[in-house]
């Protein structure tokens, strides 16, 4: 099956000024496809060139067209202002919303093409067409997905599973009770109550002085990978659901 694979963000490390999480395992998905014999073609930009000055050309193929496919994989995009949501050409625009709008558009209501969202960060409304559209599975990262959609886990690489020694693991320091590595967007509320519990350490925050001072700083992916080996926790907080009628995520989601 040839896949049409629609994602704004990086395969490599790419740059530190960026939200994309998606890194920490969209390659896993991504060669576990090829892998078994599937065919992936990108159709966003390939930022890991553009932007990270990573040429993976030779594994992967992009196509800024609209190429023939069987299926269409969106890791959904929803409007972001400032950004996303602003005229082409604008100061800071990016096309990647235009350009899902664009693969709906030729691929799942023009062709009727199989779809399936990736909706991570459950940001479609419980309202929104696209659920009642029998071309598309709706999947979101969640143990207990909203009702109609289905449960799509990030992946892991089996061989870090298989590599793992739960021994050597568990006997290594840990120096903090605490750390989060992640995105500063709509967690502010969180945060603030969570910095009154200090150690914290987070990690991805770009404005301000993170939410302990002295403590929240701006750090590449893969320095983010190794500060989850320091903690004897991590977290995951809370954000605004949009799937949700209160706007508020149920523990488990």
């Amino acid at each position: 099956m040839r896949i049409g694979y629609s994602f704004w963000g990086f395969l490599g490390p790419g740059v530190t000024d960026t939200p994309d999480g998606g890194r920490s395992h969209r390659r896993v998905l991504i060669d576990g496809l090829l892998g078994r014999g599937h065919d992936v073609v990108f159709l966003q930009r390939d930022r890991d060139r553009d932007e990270a000055g990573l040429d993976l050309s030779l594994h992967y193929q992009w196509d800024s067209g609209l190429p023939a496919i069987d299926a269409l994989f969106l890791e959904w995009r929803w409007p972001v202002p400032g950004r996303n949501s602003t005229p082409c050409g604008t100061a800071g625009h990016t096309c990647d919303l235009h350009r899902q709008q664009d693969l709906l558009d030729h691929y799942t209501h023009r062709l009727g093409t199989r779809t399936i969202i990736w909706d991570k960060d459950r940001r479609l409304a419980r309202d929104d067409p696209l659920r009642r559209n029998g071309a598309i599975a709706i999947c979101e990262a969640a143990l207990h997905p909203t009702p109609g959609t289905v449960s799509l886990l990030f992946p892991v690489a089996d061989s870090a599973l298989d590599d793992a020694d739960p021994t050597a693991l568990s006997a290594k320091p840990r120096e903090l009770a605490l750390v989060y590595v992640g995105n500063q967007y709509d967690r502010d509320t969180a945060f603030g109550t969570y910095s009154r519990r200090p150690p914290l350490d987070a990690g991805t925050w770009s404005q301000g002085s993170g939410p302990e001072p002295g403590r929240g700083r701006t750090c590449p992916s893969p320095a983010g990978c190794r500060s989850h080996r320091w903690p004897r926790s991590t977290s995951r907080p809370w954000r605004p659901c949009s799937c949700s009628p209160t706007g508020t995520r149920r523990p488990g989601r």
